[in-house]
C-alpha cells in the first residue's frame, strides 16, 4: 500500500510541474499576430497564434529556432534573402505561409484553404 502510495504522489507532482511547465511556456505567446509584411493585392492576415501554439508544437512554424529559448518572427528571415522564400510573393506555390498552412490545413482536414479565408477585408 505504501509503495502505491508514493508511485501514485511521484506521478502527481510529476504531472503538476509538467503542467506547470506549459503553462510558463505558453505566458508570452500573443494571441493573435497581423501578418501585414506579406501583403502585396490582399488585405493582411490575423493568424490566431495562440491557438496554433496550443495545438502544434513551435517548430511547425519557427522552423529555425529549434531548441531556442525565444522564437524569432518570420520577417527576420524571409523577404530578406533572396535564397529564403519570401512571403510578400502572392503565388500559392512560393509565398511560405500559402505552403505551410494551406498544406497542413488540407492535411489536417480543418482550417481555412482559400484565399479571402485568411485575408479578410
Amino acid at each position: 500500500m505504501t509503495r502505491k502510495l508514493t508511485i501514485f504522489l511521484i506521478a502527481a507532482v510529476m504531472a503538476v510541474a509538467f503542467m506547470g511547465a506549459v503553462a510558463i511556456s505558453f505566458a508570452d505567446v500573443p494571441e493573435t499576430i497581423t501578418i501585414d509584411k506579406a501583403q502585396n493585392k490582399k488585405p493582411p492576415v490575423v493568424f490566431p497564434h495562440a491557438a496554433h501554439a496550443k495545438d502544434n508544437d513551435c517548430t511547425v512554424c519557427h522552423h529555425k529556432d529549434e531548441g531556442k529559448e525565444e522564437k524569432r518572427s518570420c520577417f527576420e528571415c524571409h523577404g530578406k534573402d533572396e535564397n529564403i522564400p519570401d512571403p510578400s510573393v502572392m503565388s500559392a506555390k512560393e509565398n511560405p505561409f500559402h505552403i505551410l498552412c494551406r498544406e497542413c490545413h488540407k492535411e489536417k482536414g480543418q482550417g481555412p484553404t482559400k484565399c479571402n479565408e485568411c485575408h479578410k477585408e
